[in-house]
């Protein structure tokens, strides 16, 4: 796809006008593949196609180009969709070419484009009540269809055989669980992957212990959901339930009355053992989570009571202090360290990026259905975004630094404290420009962004980034074979060839 005018060598620049200003929100159009005019000139480098694998190639053709798009003409196209001005554009269009971040996959497919939104994940909770399960799996309908993928917390509603009505009994959450899986399998997001969605529960839930077993291929099945992601909520005391060798007791969520007791050891044996067979559930310390959110979220009296799909965000849902519902919303992107020697010194990097974030948040504020009204409102009121990191064991490689040794461990915690600073420093900045966000506001606070950091899986953008170590994990082999929607491809660590 041509956007430019030919400016000699592989160097290229749009030449489209725009005035400079805040970025306006892509325009939606009727056709899934069409891209609208760029809005600021960016000189192209096509030289840095060299800096990509031919897995990661592929990975863009196959998934994120549009008819006609080379590589360089996606990274320009997202560069430019949510730059506040030209300058602004051109850094970020360098730093993505350069491969020292990454756009989360929504972004990179849906920026600058009518298809889809460009938010990674949803979490939302299920009220006590069947008019609530029934809108909780209608919002879910919107939200997979639309490109994200959801985490749900059930914990509000009764367990089974509970007293409902005059004279009813409850069947329970696994019935309804089951059709949110249906449900969210049924849905394509805009053709890239299916539908995805996690679960989560508390571990007093009185249905917990069925509940661990949901995924196992075994038992009643129509009491399975098999291709749903499920997790548990694990309280502090709890904790101390199994270091005592206490009993535990399961508690009703409609009262708080007892309803079962159980071996503390023996439920969180069961927990660890499932893990082992299955790899899930994912496991929530809930406690330290809420003790730990933003300081003007405690003082709304806001509750954490749920994740996200990967279980890397933790933010507000479910009703409010204001009575309104809220649907949380992930809009992620995620630095290279392995390239960390290269932008580290940069003053303005963290702080474009993160200016970038609130234009792909804004975006999604602006365009979304009104059937996200919750994740909509949820957005505007604390807008929360995910600055993640991928790389760290190949930087570490890079420079033969054992992955556990004291070395690492410091350059761990002199990255993180970096980006924390340079994040906190964009939030307050932006706040002073743009305002604070309504949440923050309301308690003199000024923060643009709720939450600012999340380290997210980047399967995805990790292959795209050089074949870089994705998220804060070890590399898994020093050759194997990675499967994916785009195909096998075998995998040799490039550190380990510059050795032999």
């Amino acid at each position: 796809m041509d956007y430019s005018s030919t400016a000699g060598g592989d160097m290229t620049a749009t030449t489209l006008d725009h005035p400079a200003s805040a970025p306006a929100a892509p325009a939606v159009t009727p056709d899934s593949h069409s891209i609208r005019p760029q809005p600021y000139p960016v000189e192209v480098d096509h030289g840095r196609d060299a800096l990509l694998t031919d897995f990661g190639k592929e990975t863009l053709r196959d998934r994120y180009l549009l008819p006609g798009e080379s590589y360089q003409d996606l990274f320009v196209r997202v560069a430019s969709a949510y730059a506040d001005d030209a300058p602004h554009a051109q850094r970020l269009y360098d730093y993505i070419s350069r491969l020292w971040f990454m756009p989360a996959t929504p972004v990179l497919s849906n920026g600058g484009t009518g298809r889809g939104l460009p938010i990674s994940c949803y979490l939302n909770s299920v009220s006590d009540s069947l008019e609530g399960i029934v809108a909780t799996w209608n919002e879910n309908v919107w939200l997979a269809s639309r490109g994200g993928g959801i985490g749900t917390y059930w914990g509000a509603v009764r367990g089974i055989g509970e007293p409902v009505g005059l004279n009813g009994k409850t069947s329970g959450i696994i019935p309804f669980v089951r059709v949110m899986d249906s449900l969210t399998l049924a849905i394509s997001q805009g053709s890239l992957r299916r539908g995805s969605a996690a679960c989560y529960l508390d571990i007093s839930h009185p249905e917990i212990e069925e509940f661990l077993e949901i995924r196992k291929p075994s038992g009643d099945f129509n009491r399975k959901a098999l291709n749903l992601h499920h997790g548990v909520l694990l309280t502090d005391a709890f904790m101390e339930a199994v270091r005592a060798g206490d009993e535990w007791v399961l508690r009703s969520p409609k009262d708080g009355s007892a309803r079962a007791t159980v071996d503390a050891r023996s439920l969180f044996q069961k927990l660890v053992e499932t893990r082992l067979a299955t790899g899930e559930p994912y496991i929530v310390f809930i406690d330290k989570v809420n003790s730990t959110m933003p300081r003007h979220h405690r003082e709304l009296g806001l509750k954490v009571s749920t994740s996200n799909l990967c279980s890397e965000i933790t933010l507000p849902t479910g009703r409010d202090h204001l009575g309104n519902d809220r649907t949380a919303v992930c809009c992620l992107s995620s630095l290279n360290l392995e390239t960390w020697d290269q932008w580290q010194g940069d003053r303005v990097f963290i702080e474009d990026v993160m200016r970038f974030l609130d234009n792909v948040l804004q975006d999604y504020i602006d365009r979304a259905p009104d059937e996200m009204a919750r994740a909509k409102y949820s957005a505007m009121r604390e807008r929360s975004v995910g600055l993640g990191v991928m790389g760290f064991h190949s930087f570490l490689q890079a420079r033969n630094i054992p992955f556990e040794s004291a070395l690492a461990k410091s350059w761990n915690l002199r990255m993180f404290r970096h980006v924390r600073a340079q994040a906190d420093e964009a939030s307050m900045m932006l706040a002073q420009e743009r305002g604070p966000c309504p949440d923050a506001a309301d308690t003199g606070a000024m923060e643009r962004f709720s939450c600012k950091m999340a380290i997210a899986p980047t399967a995805s953008i990790s292959i795209i980034c050089g074949g870089t170590s994705a998220c804060i994990e070890p590399i898994p082999a020093n050759i194997y074979t990675h499967k994916t929607l785009s195909g096998s491809f075998s995998i040799r660590n490039p550190y380990l060839e510059k050795l032999l």
